[in-house]
């Protein structure tokens, strides 16, 4: 496998469980406001801990705790845009921060309480990170569109640049279902699946190899008002994939041995804070 493959995919693939849904963004991000449901301009955000770092599946914290941090601001006339952030591994993103800087804007319609339709864009920025020996960087530009009826939410993603890095993977896509089925006002189940499809090749190698699909079942408590940690959710979920230990072996940046598979099934637990 090349250099450029085990830095870009390999050792990318994000978004996992945020805020008190365990689901939505592999993400991921805070809900956008409508317009009919919201003043003119609105602000909020989360803060958040996870076990593992995980979008869509594969682990971006070499399968360690991270910190995220996210802020979504509602525009007039259902628009939106914000910031996401999270910490991220060095083995996965070399010579950087180790972090994560994600910055999106959209559009979202609210047809009636059960249908809305969003679409936007997001672009994934990785501090000074660049794959080792080549200068080539892991930044790259999702655009989406998403259609919710009630507690489901179909969406497609495609990339409008190169896939985190790797050559001639422009166009690569994601498709995902989620559901945050609410078994009560403070209990959700969260239920994901998705497909990761990479295009191109690179060297002669098709990128194929890199295909795969994801799946997460979970449950996020979230803290009602008037209770002594309001805006507080816990979540834990159960996430796998059946993308190619070959494929998806992360090596220590620094070298020596202590290698690891980030595509493998675990249990990750999610503490936030919503203000």
């Amino acid at each position: 496998m090349t250099e450029v493959f085990r830095g870009a995919l390999m050792n990318k693939f994000k978004k996992t469980l945020i805020v008190s849904s365990v689901v939505a963004s592999l993400s991921a991000f805070v809900t956008p406001s409508f317009a009919a449901d919201a003043p003119a301009v609105s602000v909020s955000g989360t803060a958040a801990v996870v076990s593992d770092y995980r979008f869509r599946g594969i682990s971006q914290s070499y399968k360690n705790p991270a910190v995220q941090v996210g802020i979504n601001v509602g525009l007039p006339a259902g628009f939106y845009a914000g910031f996401w952030g999270s910490s991220v591994s060095g083995n996965s993103y070399n010579n950087g921060a180790s972090l994560e800087t994600d910055w999106f804007a959209g559009y979202a319609y609210k047809f009636n309480d059960d249908f809305s339709v969003d679409v936007g864009g997001l672009y994934y920025w990785y501090p000074g990170a660049s794959i080792t020996n080549t200068g080539i960087k892991y930044n790259t530009f999702e655009l989406h569109v998403a259609a919710s009826y009630k507690w489901l939410t179909a969406k497609y993603n495609i990339t409008t640049t190169d896939f985190f890095g790797a050559g001639d993977s422009k166009g690569s896509a994601y498709y995902q279902l989620d559901g945050n089925y609410p078994l009560t006002d403070t209990l959700t189940l969260n239920a994901h699946v998705g497909h990761q499809k990479v295009k191109g090749t690179v060297g002669g190698v098709g990128n194929s190899q890199f295909d795969y699909t994801d799946w997460l079942l979970g449950a996020t408590y979230t803290m009602p008002a008037g209770t002594f940690a309001p805006g507080w959710s816990v979540g834990l979920a159960y996430v796998d994939t059946n993308a190619k230990e070959g494929s998806y072996t992360v090596l220590p940046a620094s070298g020596g041995s202590g290698s690891k598979f980030v595509g493998g099934p675990t249990a990750v637990l999610t503490i936030s804070k919503s203000f």
